[in-house]
């Protein structure tokens, strides 16, 4: 066990800590330093010190403005293939569109950090853009150039606190502007990675803020370029006054390019005057940091007087000749075979898409009859198939009503499993849901079974494969509720009616008459329950009224106790179940982070026969996202060991980096599509799990995985008391979940 735990932290260790042959330092890239560079670069960094001092403070100065935003854009798809239909599940195109261009007014307000409501008061273009296109440039203006990550953690900025340990500054050159000395200063990583970017900053003398920023990077599947200018008079300092935005997308071999022009024009500007009060803004809890675009209807304003007016440059002749285009179209009729086209391109893209459809408060959502990115493999389940039916009913302050239907067929053990389940927030800001849920489960079997499979493995010679041990079918009501008791203070409360009935398959062999009489008995209980998960310090967003929980620097700890009480609706269930559960993820620098997962469990006062589910410890059959803990279960382990034991403890490890071996891999191969496949990823994750019952005294699992936006995939391979079982594969789209 510890030369297993030794061999995989060296690993980890050697890879993160040992230069690849060829990597890059900061004097292999600004190499000769002659004298005249080894200035540049002191003075650069001595400047960059100041400024990143200084960003503590300008990054909560303002604390509300309301302004208002011209935007012009322009998508050209400048190479395409069949699979340009799949693209807007990816990133938003209209690939009916090969160039389109539009304009739009806005009417923004900041009023907390990273905090953004866009009303749009009127929109114009070749092609009227949907709610992901205007998302799409909004997002990428919403950016404090002053705070150490942008884009929800995507990009790491230049001047954050520990920046010198990730990039190389330079000073380029200076120059006097309108009074004032500007410093143009390059920033380079040091090392590879998508979290990274390069670019310009151009600094302002004496006051140490950022007068432009010029960077480039990758997010998403985006190649971009941002310029972006900032105010230097009192009344528009450090807010950015005017924006140039480029997005180059290649995505299933279609390359897709988007320019965005924006301006601003600042009608109310609010400022923190005292260091006090920044630095509770800073201390606040509080991460509330959205974007929302409001607009009963979609604004079409063609009045060519109303964009001359707004517009702080000119149309180009050949963005007015598209403009022309359209006139031209609208007077034309659409022929038969045209209308049967489309016809034919929304039905597919109904049945290949996720569907969402809005009336009024009430969202739809479907998956999609078709749909790829429904589809899982796991080595033990083999290819899985979900469809996902949702239903939301908004009312005032936030509350909502949701139903979340689904089912899912497990292809490898020819099951088919359900979920419908109702939900009612009565108090968003407190997390306060009560849920009614009804579904199947794995098919199980009976503590009797369990005490004769323990007998039976004191015989060396026993085998799972000689059983046919899926006795019961599982079925279960459940009604809970969650409230927020004070923050990172959470209370659990439910009811739970289980029914088991035998499948009266015939065994492989025969078990015995006591055993066959035990088979064919119905069992049902009936169970309540009580859990209690708290987090120290627990950060927060806040959306409207809806309070959701961001992350924490202290462990979560939870604790589960639930009873069965027999002699309700004919329950015979009479046994206690208790399970406790520790977990955290540790940032251990730029975009590397620890996640460790630690739960136990045992079934006590057993005064009837009980089936082995725990809450913890349980069989996962359908694939989740890369956030969701993928390596926070067992992927090999047979179905079988989850009901063998009434206690168990188990401990998950993953760490996760962009920094491993793709990092090598990118560096020193000399092969081109191995180092165009390494830019796609965005991170790698090392798995170690370790499992202990009673039956099953060391069960290990090891893993290693890469993902993106759109998918994750990992290899595992098991050892049952440190003998190599086997290895497998899980693979699960990312985009959708």
């Amino acid at each position: 066990m510890r030369k297993l735990y030794s061999i995989a932290i060296w690993i980890l260790i050697v890879l993160n800590g040992i230069p690849a042959r060829g990597s890059e330092t900061r004097d292999d890239r600004l190499s000769p330093l002659t004298p005249e560079r080894r200035e540049t670069i002191r003075r650069a960094d001595s400047i960059m010190r100041i400024v990143i001092r200084k960003a503590t403070e300008y990054e909560n100065t303002v604390s509300e403005y309301d302004a208002r935003i011209y935007t012009k854009g322009r998508t050209e798809i400048l190479r395409q293939n069949i699979l340009i239909r799949l693209a807007p599940h990816i990133i938003p195109v209209d690939w009916k569109n090969k160039d389109m261009l539009f304009e739009m007014v806005s009417q923004s307000t900041y009023t907390s950090p990273n905090h953004y409501t866009h009303n749009l008061e009127a929109v114009n273009g070749n092609s009227i853009p949907d709610g992901k296109k205007q998302e799409e440039v909004l997002a990428f203006l919403n950016l404090n150039v002053y705070s150490p990550t942008v884009y929800n953690d995507a990009i790491f900025m230049p001047i954050a606190e520990n920046a010198f340990d990730h990039y190389a500054f330079n000073l380029e050159s200076s120059e006097e502007v309108q009074g004032y000395t500007i410093y143009k200063i390059s920033f380079l990583p040091k090392q590879w990675s998508q979290k990274l970017a390069c670019g310009y900053l151009y600094i302002v003398d004496q006051v140490w803020s950022i007068d432009r920023i010029d960077i480039n990077g990758r997010y998403s599947f985006a190649e971009f370029n941002l310029a972006m200018s900032y105010g230097r008079d009192s009344s528009q300092f450090i807010l950015p006054t005017q924006a140039d935005l480029f997005l180059r997308y290649k995505v299933l071999g279609n390359t897709i390019v988007s320019t965005y022009h924006s301006s601003f024009q600042y009608q109310r500007v609010k400022r923190i005057e005292t260091a006090s009060a920044r630095h509770s803004r800073r201390a606040s809890l509080d991460l509330t940091s959205y974007a929302q675009i409001s607009a009963d209807t979609i604004p079409i304003v063609k009045d060519p007087a109303f964009w001359a007016e707004h517009r702080d440059l000119p149309l180009m002749p050949e963005e007015e000749a598209l403009y022309q285009m359209v006139g031209a179209k609208e007077g034309k009729g659409t022929d038969t075979t045209e209308n049967n086209l489309r016809r034919y391109v929304k039905l597919t893209k109904q049945l290949t898409n996720t569907v969402n459809m809005d009336f009024k408060s009430t969202r739809i959502k479907y998956s999609g009859l078709l749909n790829p990115f429904q589809l899982g493999y796991s080595a033990r389940n083999g290819i899985t198939y979900k469809q996902a039916f949702r239903v939301r009913k908004l009312f005032d302050r936030d509350r909502q009503i949701r139903f979340n239907p689904e089912v899912g067929y497990v292809f490898k053990r020819k099951q088919l499993f359900f979920k419908i389940r109702g939900e009612w927030e009565y108090l968003p800001q407190r997390m306060g849901t009560l849920s009614l849920e009804v579904a199947n489960d794995n098919e199980s079997y009976s503590s009797e079974i369990t005490d004769r499979i323990n007998e039976e493995l004191r015989d060396s010679t026993f085998n799972f494969e000689d059983l046919d041990l899926e006795y019961f079918k599982h079925y279960y009501a459940e009604l809970k509720n969650d409230i927020e008791l004070s923050n990172g203070f959470l209370l659990t409360t439910g009811i739970s009616y289980h029914r088991r009935i035998p499948t009266k398959r015939q065994a492989a062999i025969n078990p015995g008459e006591d055993v066959t009489e035990i088979l064919n008995q119905e069992y049902n209980d009936f169970v309540p329950a009580i859990g209690i998960s708290y987090t120290p310090r627990q950060y927060y967003r806040m959306d409207g009224y809806k309070k959701e929980y961001v992350y924490s620097y202290y462990p979560t700890l939870s604790i589960e106790f639930a009873k069965a009480i027999p002699g309700i609706g004919e329950s015979t269930g009479d046994y206690a179940r208790i399970e406790a559960d520790i977990h955290q993820s540790l940032m251990l620098g730029l975009c590397r982070r620890l996640n460790y997962h630690v739960s136990g469990g045992l079934y006590t006062r057993q005064r009837s026969t009980y089936f082995a589910d725990f809450k913890y410890f349980a069989r996962r059959n359908f694939p989740e996202t890369w956030d969701d803990q993928i390596g926070g279960v067992f992927n090999l382990l047979k179905g079988e060991w989850y009901n063998a034991s009434d206690k168990y403890v188990q401990a998950h490890l993953m760490y996760e980096s962009p920094f491993v071996l793709f990092k090598i891999l990118r560096i020193n191969s000399k092969r081109k599509f191995l180092r165009m496949v390494s830019r796609y990823i965005l991170s790698e994750r090392f798995y170690l799990s370790q499992l202990w019952t009673p039956m099953l005294p060391s069960y290990t699992e090891i893993g290693y995985g890469i993902g993106n936006h759109l998918f994750n995939i990992a290899a595992f391979a098991s050892f049952d008391r440190w003998e190599y079982q086997g290895m497998g594969f899980k693979f699960a789209f990312e985009l959708f979940q």
